[in-house]
């Protein structure tokens, strides 16, 4: 009886063994490897049933590390070994909802340094500034052909450098010294390269002041902002909302050519059926900013409904509509200025090669 447990045992051990040696083979472990541009599930099950069928290796990610062993892992137990995020995600409920995904990292963008959306003004229940007075929509001629829309649904959202004497990064907000600078400087840089384009700097925390409502409906105020916009401007293209991180400076700074930079992001709302458009756009916008100016972009990170804003940011009345975000709490306005003039530079190059490939 106790050799048969004995064999048993041994039998169980050396699977054990085998099944471990195939998994971990030609994988390299990192526990800070955090990052999530490893292969998807898609690609593990292409690479399993391209070892029946030859012709799917064409279809394969360029350079794509081939382990039978991991790739079987991932497919049937969603652990990636090379992204420990994946063993806490099978452990923690609601964490992979509630964490941004990054559709494209970065330079230096991890699980560890994710955005941080701005949480409400401290004081917003105390608003001061003028009252808000809403006015009715201007009648605008339908001829109008700006390419861009430049607005911001947080429209307070501040830097510390902006407010001498504030030391709290959640009292950065102000009614005037915000991102709607940034917003209007994109504007003026886009305009100075032929690019029709339409800043709107309402006040949407005086709006949402004057009805009475909460700082969470910030989007159903903006959403009217958009909405105007569209209706008034049929040729508008691109739609852009401003806002800036709440991470530190170590974190949303970075030095390109001897001179500082108040990085940028992207985020898109992947809570409607059309998001992968603006994705794309976004994408691009991305790479684009990599080869011309490296680590000033942290990257593409999707938000689902648990991401906050049911996941839609406004961005389902139009295709290429994005949310950018420009440095944190910390970045100087030198800093910020040269990111809007590299993303300026950037939208226009895009917009003008997509412009010439429509045309042809």
């Amino acid at each position: 009886m106790l050799k048969l447990a004995a064999k048993f045992f041994v039998t169980v051990t050396a699977l054990f063994c085998l099944v471990s040696a195939i998994a971990f083979s030609s994988v390299k472990i990192s526990l800070l490897s955090f990052i999530s541009s490893d292969p998807t599930r898609t690609d593990s099950l292409l690479y399993v049933m391209s070892m029946e069928n030859q012709a799917l290796k064409s279809i394969l990610p360029e350079g794509y590390e081939r382990s039978f062993g991991r790739d079987a892992l991932e497919l049937f137990t969603n652990i990636n070994l090379r992204n420990m995020k994946s063993f806490l995600i099978s452990e923690i409920p609601g964490l992979n909802a509630a964490t941004p995904k990054i559709i494209v990292a970065g330079k230096g963008t991890d699980f560890t340094n994710l955005p941080i959306e701005s949480p409400p003004p401290a004081n917003f229940d105390v608003y001061e500034g003028e009252e808000y007075t809403e006015e009715k929509p201007a009648e605008v001629p339908q001829t109008k052909d700006q390419a861009v829309f430049i607005y911001s649904t947080h429209s307070t959202e501040s830097y510390l450098p902006m407010l001498p004497g504030v030391t709290d990064p959640n009292l950065a907000w102000h009614k005037e010294k915000n991102v709607t600078l940034l917003g209007k400087r994109l504007g003026e840089k886009l305009e100075e390269k032929g690019i029709k384009t339409l800043v709107n700097n309402k006040d949407i925390q005086g709006i949402l002041k004057k009805r009475g409502i909460g700082y969470e409906q910030s989007y159903v105020a903006s959403r009217e902002v958009v909405v105007e916009a569209m209706k008034q401007n049929k040729q508008i293209q691109y739609f852009i909302d401003i806002h800036r991180d709440s991470l530190r400076k170590g974190k949303t700074t970075t030095t390109i050519n001897g001179k500082k930079y108040a990085k940028c992001l992207f985020v898109v709302g992947e809570a409607h059926p059309n998001y992968e458009k603006n994705s794309e756009f976004a994408t691009n916008l991305h790479h684009a900013i990599q080869n011309k100016y490296p680590s000033l972009s942290r990257g593409v990170f999707g938000k689902s409904k648990a991401g906050g804003n049911n996941g839609i940011y406004n961005q389902d009345l139009a295709e290429n509509s994005i949310l950018i975000e420009i440095g944190g709490v910390d970045n100087t306005k030198e800093e910020l200025d040269r990111t809007v003039d590299a993303l300026a530079d950037v939208i226009s190059e895009y917009y003008w090669g997509e412009t010439t490939e429509v045309n042809k």
